[in-house]
Protein backbone atom coordinates (compact mmCIF):
# COMPACT_ATOMS: atom_id res chain seq x y z
CA UNK A 1 0.00 0.00 0.00
CA UNK A 2 1.55 3.53 -1.11
CA UNK A 3 1.67 6.21 1.58
CA UNK A 4 0.25 8.96 1.08
CA UNK A 5 1.61 12.54 1.49
CA UNK A 6 0.18 15.63 3.59
CA UNK A 7 1.96 18.91 4.76
CA UNK A 8 0.87 22.33 6.37
CA UNK A 9 2.78 25.40 4.06
CA UNK A 10 3.51 28.68 5.52
CA UNK A 11 6.46 31.13 6.55
CA UNK A 12 7.47 30.53 9.43
CA UNK A 13 6.22 27.57 9.87
CA UNK A 14 8.17 25.69 12.69
CA UNK A 15 5.70 26.78 15.27
CA UNK A 16 2.98 24.16 14.01
CA UNK A 17 0.79 21.95 16.12
CA UNK A 18 -0.56 20.67 12.42
CA UNK A 19 1.48 17.44 12.06
CA UNK A 20 0.80 16.16 15.55
CA UNK A 21 -2.77 16.82 15.19
CA UNK A 22 -3.64 15.76 11.85
CA UNK A 23 -0.97 12.43 12.09
CA UNK A 24 -3.15 11.52 15.08
CA UNK A 25 -6.14 11.64 12.63
CA UNK A 26 -4.38 9.43 10.20
CA UNK A 27 -4.34 6.51 13.37
CA UNK A 28 -7.76 7.16 13.49
CA UNK A 29 -8.80 6.80 9.69
CA UNK A 30 -5.91 3.59 9.70
CA UNK A 31 -4.52 5.40 6.86
CA UNK A 32 -0.93 5.28 5.92
CA UNK A 33 0.22 9.01 5.86
CA UNK A 34 2.85 11.05 6.43
CA UNK A 35 2.42 14.24 6.72
CA UNK A 36 4.97 17.23 7.42
CA UNK A 37 5.75 20.95 7.68
CA UNK A 38 6.98 22.80 4.92
CA UNK A 39 8.30 26.52 5.49
CA UNK A 40 8.08 27.70 2.15
CA UNK A 41 8.19 31.34 1.74
CA UNK A 42 7.94 31.55 -1.99
CA UNK A 43 4.62 30.18 -3.70
CA UNK A 44 6.02 30.31 -7.50
CA UNK A 45 9.36 28.39 -6.33
CA UNK A 46 7.54 25.68 -4.38
CA UNK A 47 4.54 24.85 -6.07
CA UNK A 48 5.26 22.73 -9.12
CA UNK A 49 8.46 21.72 -7.19
CA UNK A 50 7.15 20.39 -4.26
CA UNK A 51 3.45 21.03 -3.59
CA UNK A 52 1.69 19.02 -6.74
CA UNK A 53 3.11 16.09 -5.55
CA UNK A 54 1.31 15.95 -2.40
CA UNK A 55 -2.19 14.43 -1.58
CA UNK A 56 -2.88 17.12 -0.03
CA UNK A 57 -1.71 20.07 2.23
CA UNK A 58 -3.08 22.89 4.66
CA UNK A 59 -2.08 26.77 4.02
CA UNK A 60 -1.46 28.92 6.73
CA UNK A 61 -0.24 32.68 7.13
CA UNK A 62 0.78 34.05 5.00
CA UNK A 63 -0.47 31.95 1.87
CA UNK A 64 -3.86 31.61 2.29
CA UNK A 65 -5.20 33.90 -0.65
CA UNK A 66 -2.01 33.40 -2.51
CA UNK A 67 -2.21 29.52 -3.43
CA UNK A 68 -5.55 30.37 -4.73
CA UNK A 69 -4.23 31.38 -7.95
CA UNK A 70 -2.13 28.16 -8.55
CA UNK A 71 -5.52 25.78 -8.14
CA UNK A 72 -7.91 24.33 -10.80
CA UNK A 73 -10.86 25.25 -8.78
CA UNK A 74 -11.42 26.53 -5.08
CA UNK A 75 -14.96 25.76 -3.23
CA UNK A 76 -18.14 27.53 -2.98
CA UNK A 77 -16.94 28.93 0.74
CA UNK A 78 -13.53 29.39 -0.53
CA UNK A 79 -14.38 31.62 -3.43
CA UNK A 80 -16.71 33.54 -0.60
CA UNK A 81 -14.05 34.25 1.65
CA UNK A 82 -11.32 34.46 -0.82
CA UNK A 83 -9.41 32.17 1.39
CA UNK A 84 -7.86 28.62 1.05
CA UNK A 85 -6.40 26.66 4.25
CA UNK A 86 -6.89 23.06 2.74
CA UNK A 87 -5.73 21.63 -0.87
CA UNK A 88 -6.77 18.54 -2.14
CA UNK A 89 -4.45 16.83 -4.86
CA UNK A 90 -6.41 14.28 -7.34
CA UNK A 91 -6.81 14.93 -11.00
CA UNK A 92 -7.35 18.55 -10.28
CA UNK A 93 -5.78 20.59 -7.43
CA UNK A 94 -9.00 22.31 -5.90
CA UNK A 95 -8.69 24.53 -2.57
CA UNK A 96 -11.15 24.48 0.78
CA UNK A 97 -11.39 26.40 3.72
CA UNK A 98 -12.19 24.74 6.79
CA UNK A 99 -11.02 28.06 9.17
CA UNK A 100 -15.07 29.23 9.58
CA UNK A 101 -16.29 25.46 10.56
CA UNK A 102 -13.36 25.23 13.15
CA UNK A 103 -13.96 28.53 14.47
CA UNK A 104 -17.32 28.05 14.83
CA UNK A 105 -17.19 24.44 16.34
CA UNK A 106 -14.56 25.50 18.93
CA UNK A 107 -16.71 28.67 20.22
CA UNK A 108 -19.86 27.09 20.47
CA UNK A 109 -18.98 24.18 22.47
CA UNK A 110 -17.39 27.22 25.05
CA UNK A 111 -20.57 29.04 24.84
CA UNK A 112 -23.55 26.77 25.49
CA UNK A 113 -23.97 25.32 21.75
CA UNK A 114 -24.56 29.67 20.65
CA UNK A 115 -22.17 31.69 18.42
CA UNK A 116 -21.85 34.98 20.11
CA UNK A 117 -24.25 37.87 18.11
CA UNK A 118 -21.77 41.05 17.84
CA UNK A 119 -18.18 40.10 17.22
CA UNK A 120 -15.31 42.83 17.09
CA UNK A 121 -12.46 40.61 15.05
CA UNK A 122 -8.86 41.86 14.88
CA UNK A 123 -6.75 41.44 11.60
CA UNK A 124 -8.41 41.10 8.20
CA UNK A 125 -5.74 38.69 6.67
CA UNK A 126 -6.83 34.65 5.35
CA UNK A 127 -8.25 33.48 8.70
CA UNK A 128 -10.22 37.02 9.64
CA UNK A 129 -11.66 36.30 6.20
CA UNK A 130 -13.10 33.14 6.81
CA UNK A 131 -14.56 33.80 10.56
CA UNK A 132 -16.16 37.30 9.62
CA UNK A 133 -18.00 35.39 6.20
CA UNK A 134 -18.45 32.37 8.61
CA UNK A 135 -19.83 34.40 11.44
CA UNK A 136 -22.03 36.71 9.16
CA UNK A 137 -23.54 33.43 7.42
CA UNK A 138 -24.37 32.58 10.91
CA UNK A 139 -26.62 35.73 11.68
CA UNK A 140 -23.75 37.69 13.73
CA UNK A 141 -22.85 41.83 13.48
CA UNK A 142 -18.91 41.65 12.52
CA UNK A 143 -16.66 44.78 12.86
CA UNK A 144 -12.88 44.90 12.33
CA UNK A 145 -9.92 46.25 14.49
CA UNK A 146 -6.71 46.73 12.59
CA UNK A 147 -3.37 49.19 12.41
CA UNK A 148 -3.97 52.46 11.21
CA UNK A 149 -1.60 51.68 7.84
CA UNK A 150 -4.43 48.72 7.16
CA UNK A 151 -7.39 50.58 7.43
CA UNK A 152 -7.63 50.91 3.53
CA UNK A 153 -6.87 47.37 2.89
CA UNK A 154 -9.73 46.72 5.18
CA UNK A 155 -12.17 48.49 4.28
CA UNK A 156 -11.51 46.80 0.90
CA UNK A 157 -12.62 43.66 3.03
CA UNK A 158 -15.93 44.95 4.09
CA UNK A 159 -16.94 46.31 0.42
CA UNK A 160 -16.37 42.73 -0.96
CA UNK A 161 -18.47 41.58 2.24
CA UNK A 162 -21.39 44.03 1.25
CA UNK A 163 -21.11 43.16 -2.65
CA UNK A 164 -21.53 39.35 -1.73
CA UNK A 165 -23.90 38.89 1.49
CA UNK A 166 -25.48 42.36 1.28
CA UNK A 167 -23.91 43.48 4.69
CA UNK A 168 -22.04 46.07 6.37
CA UNK A 169 -19.16 45.84 8.48
CA UNK A 170 -17.34 48.24 10.38
CA UNK A 171 -13.84 48.95 10.26
CA UNK A 172 -11.66 50.83 13.78
CA UNK A 173 -8.33 51.76 13.82
CA UNK A 174 -6.80 50.36 16.67
CA UNK A 175 -6.59 53.19 18.69
CA UNK A 176 -10.58 54.58 18.10
CA UNK A 177 -12.07 51.65 18.91
CA UNK A 178 -14.83 52.92 21.70
CA UNK A 179 -14.42 51.76 25.12
CA UNK A 180 -18.05 52.19 25.96
CA UNK A 181 -18.72 49.90 23.56
CA UNK A 182 -19.63 46.07 23.91
CA UNK A 183 -19.72 43.27 22.00
CA UNK A 184 -20.12 39.86 22.66
CA UNK A 185 -17.09 38.61 21.08
CA UNK A 186 -13.64 39.30 20.67
CA UNK A 187 -11.40 37.62 17.97
CA UNK A 188 -7.92 37.76 17.19
CA UNK A 189 -7.18 36.86 14.03
CA UNK A 190 -3.50 37.96 14.33
CA UNK A 191 -0.68 36.63 15.14
CA UNK A 192 -0.10 39.43 18.05
CA UNK A 193 0.93 37.75 21.31
CA UNK A 194 2.69 34.20 19.24
CA UNK A 195 5.71 32.71 20.89
CA UNK A 196 8.18 34.48 21.48
CA UNK A 197 6.48 37.58 21.83
CA UNK A 198 4.17 36.12 24.70
CA UNK A 199 3.87 39.80 26.09
CA UNK A 200 1.63 41.30 23.47
CA UNK A 201 -1.78 41.32 23.19
CA UNK A 202 -4.13 42.80 20.68
CA UNK A 203 -6.84 44.38 22.98
CA UNK A 204 -6.92 46.85 25.90
CA UNK A 205 -8.04 46.14 28.86
CA UNK A 206 -10.95 48.82 28.83
CA UNK A 207 -12.11 46.63 25.28
CA UNK A 208 -11.82 43.46 26.87
CA UNK A 209 -13.58 44.00 29.74
CA UNK A 210 -16.54 45.73 27.54
CA UNK A 211 -16.82 41.87 26.22
CA UNK A 212 -18.75 38.75 27.14
CA UNK A 213 -16.09 36.26 25.73
CA UNK A 214 -12.60 35.97 23.64
CA UNK A 215 -11.49 34.08 21.16
CA UNK A 216 -7.42 34.05 20.65
CA UNK A 217 -6.21 32.11 17.53
CA UNK A 218 -2.48 32.44 18.66
CA UNK A 219 -1.96 28.65 19.84
CA UNK A 220 1.51 28.87 21.30
CA UNK A 221 1.00 29.84 24.08
CA UNK A 222 -1.59 27.88 24.85
CA UNK A 223 -2.62 30.55 27.13
CA UNK A 224 -1.93 33.92 25.50
CA UNK A 225 -1.28 37.69 27.18
CA UNK A 226 -4.74 38.50 25.92
CA UNK A 227 -6.78 35.17 27.04
CA UNK A 228 -5.34 35.41 30.38
CA UNK A 229 -6.48 39.68 30.58
CA UNK A 230 -10.01 38.05 29.55
CA UNK A 231 -9.91 35.39 32.22
CA UNK A 232 -8.79 37.71 34.78
CA UNK A 233 -11.83 39.87 33.75
CA UNK A 234 -14.16 37.01 34.22
CA UNK A 235 -14.47 36.73 31.17
CA UNK A 236 -15.37 33.28 28.59
CA UNK A 237 -12.07 32.52 27.53
CA UNK A 238 -11.05 30.35 24.17
CA UNK A 239 -8.14 29.02 23.14
CA UNK A 240 -7.47 28.08 19.53
CA UNK A 241 -6.62 24.51 20.51
CA UNK A 242 -10.26 23.21 19.52
CA UNK A 243 -10.73 25.44 16.31
CA UNK A 244 -7.11 23.35 14.94
CA UNK A 245 -8.67 20.50 15.58
CA UNK A 246 -12.24 20.59 14.18
CA UNK A 247 -10.66 22.27 10.98
CA UNK A 248 -8.69 19.63 10.87
CA UNK A 249 -11.07 17.51 11.61
CA UNK A 250 -13.08 18.86 8.17
CA UNK A 251 -9.61 18.45 6.04
CA UNK A 252 -9.91 14.56 6.59
CA UNK A 253 -13.27 14.43 5.57
CA UNK A 254 -12.35 16.25 2.51
CA UNK A 255 -9.50 14.27 1.89
CA UNK A 256 -10.50 10.63 3.02
CA UNK A 257 -13.91 11.43 3.63
CA UNK A 258 -13.07 10.63 7.40
CA UNK A 259 -15.88 10.86 10.34
CA UNK A 260 -15.25 11.25 14.05
CA UNK A 261 -16.91 11.12 17.25
CA UNK A 262 -17.28 13.99 19.67
CA UNK A 263 -14.90 11.89 22.12
CA UNK A 264 -12.65 11.46 19.53
CA UNK A 265 -12.21 14.99 18.71
CA UNK A 266 -12.07 16.01 22.75
CA UNK A 267 -9.16 13.01 23.81
CA UNK A 268 -6.98 14.93 20.40
CA UNK A 269 -7.71 18.47 21.58
CA UNK A 270 -6.53 16.70 25.25
CA UNK A 271 -3.39 15.32 23.90
CA UNK A 272 -2.57 18.79 21.47
CA UNK A 273 -2.97 20.93 24.50
CA UNK A 274 -0.55 18.31 26.71
CA UNK A 275 2.28 19.48 23.95
CA UNK A 276 1.72 23.33 25.30
CA UNK A 277 1.75 22.58 28.89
Amino acid sequence: MSVKKYAVIGHPIGHSLSPFIHNELFKLDNIQAQYQALDIENLDLSYEKELKSLDGYNVTIPHKIGIISKLDKISEKAMLCNSVNTVKNEKISEGFTTDGYGFVSAVKAKCNNALPKDVLIFGYGGAARAIAFECIQNGCKVSFAVRQKSLDNCKKLTNEIFQKLNVKAEVFSLDSIPYDKKFSLLVNATPVGMFPNVDECVASDEIIKNADAVFDAVYNPLKTKLLKKAEEFNKNAIGSIDMLVYQAAKAHEIWVGAKYTDEQLLSICEKTADKLR
